[in-house]
């Protein structure tokens, strides 16, 4: 609970907490004073989403401080006058509606909920709404107890007062509350970049416009701000619509100074505004949520192309039980080769030699299979680096081999030494490769049993680099061709319908695509398209 945890506080970090907050509210107070003495309330004050956010954050027990921080803003703008029976009221008023606004906003955890979303969003309206209206009634019932106000008077400041709190704690609300959400989204764009000072300065020149040349105007251009609201929404998620909607609150503060506005400009500032920010924090919550429903389901496929990874290996272990059997049979024949010319009276060191270095191959060979075979069982996320064509189609070839030879399958690789490199996780090509490959070889031990080939062949075209995985099978139904690449659709009578999904979901990441073809002799050919590595800069 967060009051549990506020009482663990040290007293001095809570006296400086405190400090700091009635500093703040004081600032801010005198900062919104400078429009003039002709209004009776602070139409620019946000001194009521400050004491929304520290009450939201560090819990109801702090609603005394807010009564403090009201009543030292009375007294620092008016003076001792400023200390009346109504802005008692008032200060009071404002801690009881932050208070039950806080209430609203906090989940049952009484914890801040996750901005990024539109649910909690649509809850911070909720929140906004109670905190406007209470602060609404308590102007209006200070104006019955303090004469006899007529009920367009009462109507008229109690909307006011509703107006300008829900203007400033939708605008300045939520970014008080960035310490939560910045935890919940990492920033993943640099602070500084070009596009992001483009952003700046095109919100700047709008603010100037609205807030500034034409705030009095019959005519102006304020929904021209909704353009770079919702470009910065959109590529920055909900943190840069909060620090956005923020910065455009200070604008008619600011421009206050240099230009009053008039009462009525002010009101329908105020209300355009509050639409303003409704509109950029739920573009930010869908952007934000949005980002985050696509990294999980990029975690979740990664999980599922694991796990497609090892249900391939296990079904390649029995094949390369037998394939791995003969190098370690071959090794040890050479080794006990050698091992009788070595005791022979006059050995001959020199074929002791060649004998041991043909076991040694062998070894070798072993140990090829077996890493290529735990890297493709590995899990691991994408890292891009520049990978050779002809190695990785040679580990794929080796991983497979077993199963062809088994059942009569020839493979044939031409024509991939002279292509280019290609930026790609290695791992996850090799899995694309054998279970092409694997589809091919088990789709031509059905139906053409010791006759069958799979051609795997590359070529340049453009700044792409194509690998074709063909087979000389008797094709695919036209019908299932069109959903090959569909979640659970198969051809085979055991077999998932995820493999080529996956493969397919594999090189989209890497920028890619993946394709099919039917041959004109019947068979099928896969078609890999992967963008050409940069070539690197030679030395001078």
């Amino acid at each position: 609970m967060i009051e549990d945890r506020q009482k663990r506080l040290p007293a001095v970090s809570t006296v400086v907490v405190a400090i700091g907050f009635v500093l703040l509210y004081v600032g801010v107070s005198l900062a919104a004073r400078a429009h003039g003495a002709d209004f009776q309330f602070l139409p620019w004050d946000a001194g009521i989403a400050l004491s929304f956010a520290l009450l939201a954050r560090m819990g109801a027990r702090w609603a005394p401080l807010v009564v403090a921080a009201s009543l030292a803003a009375a007294f620092a703008r008016a003076g001792s006058g400023g200390l009346s029976p109504p802005a008692v009221w008032s200060a009071c008023a404002e801690a009881l509606a932050c208070s039950a606004a806080a209430l609203v906003l906090r989940s049952p955890e009484a914890t801040i909920p996750d901005l990024n979303r539109v649910r909690p969003v649509v809850r911070l309206f909720f929140s906004v709404a109670t905190a406007s209206a209470l602060n609404g009634l308590a102007s209006a019932v200070a104006m019955v107890t303090g004469g006899e106000p007529s009920e367009w008077e009462i109507a008229l400041t109690s909307g006011r007062s509703f107006l300008s709190s829900a203007t400033a704690l939708i605008m300045v609300a939520p970014v008080l509350l960035m310490p939560a959400l910045g935890r919940q989204e990492p920033m993943r764009r640099p602070l500084i970049s070009a596009e992001t000072f483009l952003q700046s300065l095109a919100l700047a020149v709008v603010s100037w416009e609205v807030f500034g040349r034409f705030v009095n105007e019959e005519i102006h251009f304020f929904y021209v701000l909704f353009l770079p609201l919702g470009w910065i929404a959109t590529r920055h998620g909900q943190s840069g619509a909060v620090v956005a909607i923020a910065v455009v609150y200070l604008a008619p503060l600011v421009s206050d100074w240099f230009v009053p506005h008039r009462e009525q400009a002010i009101i329908e500032l105020q209300i355009r505004l509050c639409v303003l920010g409704v509109t950029a924090l739920l573009i930010g919550a869908m952007g934000s949520e949005r980002r985050l429903t696509q990294e999980r389901m990029l975690a979740r496929q990664a999980e599922l192309a694991h796990v497609q990874r090892l249900n391939v290996g296990w079904e390649m272990a029995s094949a390369l039980a037998h394939e791995i059997n003969q190098p370690v049979t071959a090794a040890m024949n050479y080794t006990q080769a050698a091992l009788r010319m070595i005791s022979a009276p006059a050995p001959d060191l020199e074929r002791v030699s060649a004998v041991m270095r043909k076991g040694l191959d062998q070894v070798e060979r072993v140990g090829q299979i077996v890493h290529g075979l735990r890297d493709f069982m590995n899990k691991g996320e994408l890292r891009l680096a520049r990978t050779d064509i002809s190695e990785t189609v040679d580990d794929a070839i080796r991983l497979v081999s077993a199963e062809a030879s088994a059942t009569g399958v020839k493979l044939d690789v031409g024509g991939l030494a002279p292509l280019p490199s290609v930026m790609a996780d290695k791992t996850q090509l090799v899995q694309i490769l054998v279970n092409l490959i694997r589809n091919a070889i088990q789709a031509l031990a059905a139906a053409r049993p010791g006759s069958g080939a799979v051609t795997v062949t590359g070529r340049v075209g453009g700044n792409n680099v194509e690998i074709i995985v063909a087979d000389n099978g008797p094709g695919i139904a036209p019908e299932i061709r069109d959903r090959l690449f569909t979640p659970f659709v198969t051809t085979k009578t055991s077999g998932m319908g995820l493999g080529l999904s996956i493969s397919r979901s594999i090189a989209e990441a890497h920028h890619g695509q993946l394709t099919v073809e039917s041959l004109a002799s019947g068979g099928t050919a896969f078609h890999i398209v992967l963008p050409a590595a940069v070539p690197e800069p030679r030395d001078a």
